[in-house]
């Protein structure tokens, strides 16, 4: 069996050293069992299902290695079968749990990268977002008025119907067409860290190692930068007028707000390493991160941060000079 957590150095976020435990040897039954269990209470409780889920497809993988893949995969496309089956609605509901429980749990045990981790969000958010373009397409108006409608919406209940709110809300209307795909991507990002839970809880329990993944080594790797490069540059192009513009610019303006999760992470690290460095008090690192996350929602700041130390290196981090393969 292959995991990338044995091996700190190969780590992005390397775990924090901590005693260990008891392990428990993994059965493929019973994570067969968890598997099924998670993906019917994700029908109710999505992100408690994603758990348990993740955590059942991460014992098969520690219990049968390479054939544990093929397991979860055949369990996971039978499940999603049987829901379609019986119900549609719960193949709706459970088709991005699935790909995301599964993708996670095969991207951890495999060793989980910044890269790979990506690649399951951008895949859960795709499979939401297909799914509801589809119901949108048979049910009348198309995915982007649905969503727009639904975003203005809200924003018109949260400032109220007085004539600054209606002012501030058509101000937002543009900013909502562009931004609209972002609510798939957020939500299977959310997927992917209970996932990413479950999973961990799982390989804590099979290998008796409690230790804890470190903020403090994240490191992002350098195809986020050209990502965002190129989509500022397509931003900028898509006010040129031609006729697809709108498009290029949703999905443009989707792109830098998702990359920029990763640059908030990588200025997170670098905060997180100067605290632990500095031996900074309990109260300190509350009042410290409440600071930064509000200057990350107003001013992007812990985002420029990160961007910046894919260059400047504040943390004296082991990089081969692409570092696109950095590990978490």
């Amino acid at each position: 069996m292959q995991d990338g957590s044995s091996d700190p150095r190969q780590g992005a976020i390397v775990p924090n050293g901590t005693p260990m435990r008891r392990a428990v040897p993994p059965r493929n039954a019973h994570g067969a069992f968890m598997l099924a269990l998670g993906c019917v209470v994700a029908i109710f409780l999505p992100y408690a299902g994603i758990l348990l889920a993740a955590y059942g497809a991460r014992e098969v993988l520690c219990a049968k290695a390479r054939r544990g893949v093929g397991l979860i995969l055949f369990e996971g496309v039978g499940l999603l079968a049987v829901s379609f089956i019986a119900n549609v609605t719960y193949a709706v509901l459970l088709a991005p749990v699935i790909v995301c429980s599964l993708g996670i749990a095969w991207c951890m045990w495999r060793g989980a990268t910044v890269t790979n981790v990506s690649v399951v969000v951008v895949l859960t958010a795709l499979t939401s977002l297909g799914i509801d373009a589809a119901i949108a397409a048979m049910t009348g108006p198309s995915l982007q008025d649905a969503m727009v409608s639904y975003l203005m919406a809200a924003v018109a209940q949260s400032v109220g119907t007085g004539i600054e709110g209606e002012f501030l809300a058509s101000g937002l209307e543009p900013i909502m067409m562009a931004l609209w795909p972002l609510v798939y991507v957020v939500s299977a990002a959310s997927y992917a860290l209970f996932a990413g839970l479950g999973s961990h809880v799982m390989q804590t329990r099979c290998t008796g190692d409690p230790r804890r993944p470190s903020l403090s080594r994240f490191d992002a790797p350098m195809w986020s930068v050209a990502v965002l490069a190129v989509s500022i540059v397509c931003v900028g192009a898509s006010f040129t007028g031609f006729p697809e513009a709108q498009i290029v610019r949703t999905v443009s303006v989707t792109a830098i707000m998702s990359v920029r999760i990763i640059f908030a992470c990588q200025g997170f690290g670098v905060l997180s390493a100067l605290m632990a460095r500095r031996r900074f008090g309990c109260v300190t690192r509350f009042i410290c991160i409440l600071l930064v996350f509000w200057s990350e929602m107003m001013f992007f700041a812990m985002s420029i941060v990160g961007l910046i130390d894919v260059w400047a290196n504040f943390r004296k981090l082991e990089r081969d000079g692409s570092h696109a393969q950095a590990k978490q």
